[in-house]
């Protein structure tokens, strides 16, 4: 029997993994490049909160333009992390592609997580151009620090809404989980006060409001600029604690969602 070296080993199997490697690298470029081809995720999810913050800012005084930065920057987080996330999971089970993916050597959490990366490099695009639209045209002036707590709170947030759109992306019909998503989001962001500050809208909203994940999404990105406009009395962490439970909720959503389209598809 010949017994081979740890040297002889790494030098024979090198080559496998180094060609994993490479076409686990080219899907992920892959996956980027059908995101920005997208002329929705272009429009909806980049250029939308954008064009919101120039509508409804300059309606308002311009002290009130860094309350509105973290507002519209929470509402587009929220829109890349679900809206975006859910759709495209939808319309790769209706046309087939998941089911194809599922016959290759790709990993259930490498299919996953390009997806997580990939919306989060969206969000950060999203998030970088209203932070430029606010800066050069809202006049908004913060610390760096400011800055950066707002790109980077707002990027930690989004887990909730991404697991949620997991769960319903892996749930029904594409057709049946667009109109849900849109339903969703648009719900969610009229009752949390993303669209319009909270005091503007009807009392009954106010009271549901706290109650909703998208509110304290909200909470959060005013927090991080400093802004006391349309804020609550609760911390920060309170507000990250909530959403850490809204996670762990939607993670086991997810969780089901996947083995049940797994158990559907391949049982």
């Amino acid at each position: 029997m010949i017994i081979e070296s740890v040297e002889q080993v790494q030098k024979r199997t090198l080559p496998v993994k180094q060609q994993k490697t490479s076409l686990w690298g080219y899907y992920f470029y892959c996956e980027i490049l059908k995101v920005f081809r997208d002329p929705a995720v272009l429009i909806f999810s980049i250029g939308f909160p954008s064009m919101f913050f120039l509508i409804f800012s300059g309606a308002f005084n311009s002290k009130y333009a860094a309350a509105f930065l973290a507002q519209y920057a929470a509402y587009g987080a929220f829109v890349v992390a679900f809206q975006t996330f859910t759709i495209e999971i939808a319309m790769e089970r209706h046309l087939g592609w998941s089911r194809l993916l599922r016959t290759t050597p790709l990993s259930a959490a490498l299919y996953i997580g390009s997806k997580v990366v990939v919306i989060v490099l969206t969000a950060l695009v999203s998030l970088l151009c209203l932070c430029g639209v606010a800066w050069v045209f809202g006049h908004v002036q913060m610390p760096l620090s400011s800055w950066l707590s707002l790109l980077g709170l707002m990027v930690l947030c989004m887990l909730p809404f991404a697991l949620l759109g997991m769960a319903l992306g892996f749930s029904g019909t594409s057709n049946l989980v667009q109109l849900l998503s849109t339903v969703i989001t648009l719900v969610l962001s009229l009752t949390s006060g993303l669209f319009m500050p909270l005091q503007y809208l009807p009392g009954f909203v106010r009271t549901i409001a706290p109650y909703l994940p998208t509110y304290h999404l909200g909470q959060v990105a005013w927090d991080a600029v400093g802004s006391a406009w349309s804020r609550d009395s609760y911390p920060l962490w309170f507000h990250l604690l909530v959403l850490g439970g809204f996670s762990l909720v939607f993670a086991v959503l997810a969780v089901w969602a996947y083995i049940h389209d797994e158990n559907k598809n391949f049982a």
